[in-house]
């Protein structure tokens, strides 16, 4: 009987722990497609307060909404320990296809970085370089950072303050998670991955980085590429597709865009290089 006990307690315990790892709530209206990484995974309703996905795998992925008439959203997020909430935003309006301009104020932005703050417990205050900011979220963004070292430091009443150092490079996103709980501050994903790029057509036009390139084979191979959030935009006979991929250190991105009518745009998948 002791025994017996004792196995559905561990049960409880790990049902109660596996609840809690790979949880996305996407909050939205009803009636919304919602794609993971490319693939079509629910439409969302009140039910749900939008549509609640579990046991996503650990790790980066994309969450694409659709409302018809309306311009898609998308959504990078990186799912570990604890759940994670995708707040959609109202639509605006879809706009007609053109190619895509890149303007002076774009080149300048290429060189500022962006940080992706995670931390344990969730609630708490972020200081960056001296600025301090609420973190409420599961996943504070921080636009815009300069290229180089910054400080960062983490407090809340009950807890010792922890600080740490960030490298952002231009064009890339950090990541970076302080845990009050154990006192480290760690960098997630530093260092470099790469890129597969698959299109249908064959031949098209791929931007990453500020640069564009031509694909004229069945793939598309980009190397040492830093790790963290980048946008990539693909164009064919005067339309595109864009979207935002996370390249993860030691893995290789691979996606596939597609412009023919009835295929997911993008759909993205990992692997090891």
């Amino acid at each position: 009987m002791k025994r017996l006990c004792l196995l559905c307690l561990f049960l409880l315990t790990s049902a109660a722990t596996m609840s809690l790892a790979g949880d996305i709530q996407v909050s939205c209206e009803p009636a919304l497609r919602v794609y993971l990484d490319g693939k079509l995974v629910g439409t969302s309703s009140s039910k749900e307060d939008g549509l609640f996905l579990a046991n996503v795998p650990g790790g980066g992925h994309i969450i694409r909404v659709e409302k018809d008439g309306f311009a898609p959203q998308s959504f990078q997020v990186v799912v570990q320990k604890l759940p994670v909430e995708v707040k959609v935003g109202e639509f605006s309006a879809e706009p007609p296809t053109r190619p895509e301009r890149e303007t002076g104020s774009a080149k300048v932005a290429q060189f500022a970085g962006n940080l992706l703050v995670l931390s344990a417990p969730q609630n708490c205050i972020v200081e960056i370089d001296g600025k301090s900011e609420l973190k409420s979220i599961p996943l504070l963004r921080v636009d815009g950072l300069t290229e180089g070292e910054h400080t960062i430091s983490f407090s809340r009443p009950g807890y010792d303050r922890i600080s740490g150092v960030v490298r952002i490079e231009p064009g890339a996103d950090a990541t970076v998670r302080g845990d009050l709980t154990t006192g480290k501050v760690d960098t997630i994903h530093e260092g470099k991955g790469s890129l597969r790029l698959i299109s249908s057509p064959e031949h098209c036009m791929v931007r990453i980085l500020g640069k564009t390139q031509e694909k004229t084979h069945a793939s598309l191979n980009i190397s040492y590429i830093p790790a963290g959030e980048h946008r990539i935009v693909v164009s064919w006979n005067g339309r595109e597709l864009s979207s935002n991929i996370v390249i993860i250190k030691g893995q290789r991105t691979v996606v596939t865009a597609s412009f023919i009518k009835g295929n997911e745009p993008f759909v993205v998948s990992y692997e090891p290089e």
